[in-house]
């Protein structure tokens, strides 16, 4: 057991419930807000359905990319999740496709560009070429992506138009999107609360129905997390599948290899696996997505918690209920259900966390590219929080102390251990899963937190950071929303290679549950109510 680490975690999960709770409290005198409710219909349509209506020329993509534009118009000002955007060429983009209807087959369009016409927006990490490359660093100010990331590529073969890129933190080291050179970003059903992150900025977009789908990416949960937060689907591929290539931050490292994966994020289940078919190019058939197994033949186990440990929070009541609801309905439509036994478990912090901090060739945010050698000083840095106008965000900060200045408090001599049992534990977990079997279990230990929490919440991650060190596909499903309108949901986790399994549950669920609900503009005033368990 690493002793410190172990200690550390439960000192700031003490200290952390008193500070959440007064923040919390605090935060109650705030007025709620909520983005303005959706009126446009052609805003609740998936990508798969509009792509038909528009080769059909049933409905015209410029309508389609009007009324998104719109719409983001209409709610960012309530998120700030908008750094740049490209409507003016989007709408050109969207005149051709139509154009492009008049002179093709139906079948020529649904072979050659599947989802012809469909918008849709990048995290700004992932690269668009010509837009904001920045990533919140005063280093990078200014730079322009001077290509399209790999994935955003082939989505543009396959006739999709990128409109905009979004907010994310400070070199993606954080589980919020907040950075000094954008801000903050929101959530959309409930403005005092964090998207989360890194793919902060999309999250709140598709959650608030301002995008349809988005790319994000996930080294450590940022897809994920920010689906929960925002009541949309999320899923992080199996590690190394697809091409992280115009990705920044894009260490040189083999375990980032597999730890950093671009995704997509949608607000409709149904999407996913065309959206994974298009991203994958020539690697598509590794998934075989087109050859699903039967729904009735995959074996599913479960887990509402991680097991009990001072260094870890209890998952809320709401998260751990949205999973049995999940678990006993697949039951009651004929799939095995058994809750999960991984003794391993326990560990699973060290595992993470030594993992995560045993890589090399991290760029610091406090050195500038164009002077190396004069790195900033962290500590001075830090201070400034305090004392004086900050130059860099302090959740990126305190990633830099964490985990490149302190390995994450784990001795470096004992990194091969904890290499080792993430080896076992990798296999155990494919022989538990087999190619038929997927894992419920949470994706954090609660809802949406409070703006500028995510430091005092920490331990909660660990849900998240294990299938980055371990390369299994999860997808984050939406189970619609609590009596306070707060988004809830889980993950689900198949072996690698299996990521049709994820999302062939999470498209089953959507069928059963609802899926993704719009924020709620009529909700109570909350001020007099007590602390809430999300």
């Amino acid at each position: 057991m690493e002793i410190i680490m172990r200690f550390l975690a439960s000192l700031l999960n003490i200290f952390g419930f008193f500070v959440y709770s007064i923040i919390y409290v605090i935060t109650k005198f705030r007025k709620r807000k909520i983005v303005p409710p959706i009126t446009n219909k052609l805003l609740l349509m998936p990508a798969i359905e509009l792509a038909e209506k528009i080769r059909k020329q049933e409905i015209k993509s410029e309508s389609v990319v009007r009324a998104y534009i719109e719409r983001i118009q209409e709610v960012d000002p309530y998120l700030n999740a908008v750094i740049e955007n490209r409507f003016s060429e989007a709408i050109k983009d969207a005149q051709r496709a139509d154009e492009l209807c008049t002179k093709l087959s139906q079948q020529e369009i649904a072979t050659k560009y599947p989802l012809l016409g469909i918008p849709f927006t990048v995290k700004e990490s992932v690269g668009l070429k010509g837009c904001s490359h920045v990533v919140g660093n005063v280093h990078r100010k200014g730079y322009r992506a001077i290509k399209d990331g790999a994935v955003v590529e082939n989505l543009k073969q396959a006739g999709c138009i990128p409109l905009l890129v979004s907010n994310n933190p400070e070199f993606c080291f954080s589980w919020e999107t907040d950075n000094i050179i954008n801000g903050t970003c929101h959530n959309p059903y409930d403005t005092r609360r964090s998207p989360g992150g890194s793919s902060g900025g999309e999250a709140a977009l598709i959650g608030a129905g301002a995008s349809l789908f988005g790319i994000g990416s996930d080294v450590a949960g940022s897809i994920r997390v920010p689906g929960l937060f925002t009541g949309i689907f999320g899923h992080k591929p199996t590690g190394g599948f697809l091409s992280t290539d115009g990705h920044f931050p894009r260490p040189e490292c083999d375990n980032v290899r597999i730890f950093l994966q671009v995704g997509p994020m949608a607000r409709y289940a149904k999407d996913l696996p065309i959206l994974m078919q298009i991203m994958a190019g020539e690697n598509a058939y590794k998934l075989n997505l087109e050859r699903p197994i039967a729904t009735k033949d995959i074996k599913v186990f479960y887990l509402e918690d991680l097991p009990f440990s001072f260094s870890r929070i209890p998952t809320s009541s709401n998260i751990q209920l949205s999973i049995m609801r999940a678990v006993n309905y697949l039951k009651k439509v004929g799939l095995k259900t058994e809750k999960a036994n991984i003794p391993e478990f326990y560990r699973i912090e060290e595992i993470s966390f030594a993992n995560v901090a045993d890589v090399t060739n991290v760029p610091s945010i406090l050195v500038n590219p164009k002077d190396p050698e004069n790195s900033d000083n962290l500590f001075l840095e830090i201070m400034k929080h305090v004392i004086a106008k900050p130059k860099y965000s302090f959740a990126a900060l305190g990633f830099d102390f964490l985990v490149l200045s302190n390995h994450n408090f784990i001795p470096k001599r004992n990194f091969p251990k904890w290499a080792k049992k993430r080896d076992e534990l990798k296999a155990s977990l494919i022989k538990m899963l087999g190619e038929d079997g997927v894992l419920i279990l949470p994706t954090y230990n609660k809802q949406a937190i409070i703006q500028k929490t995510s430091l005092v919440n920490i331990t909660g991650f660990v849900f998240v950071v294990a299938w980055n060190v371990l390369g299994f596909p999860a997808t984050h499903v939406t189970m619609g929303l609590d009596d306070k309108g707060i988004p809830v949901g889980f993950q689900v986790v198949a072996a690698p290679y299996m990521d049709k399994l994820c999302l062939q549950i999470a498209t089953e669920l959507e069928a059963a549950f609802g899926g993704w609900v719009p924020p709620k503009s009529n909700m109570l005033d909350e001020s007099k109510e007590v602390l809430i368990k999300s």
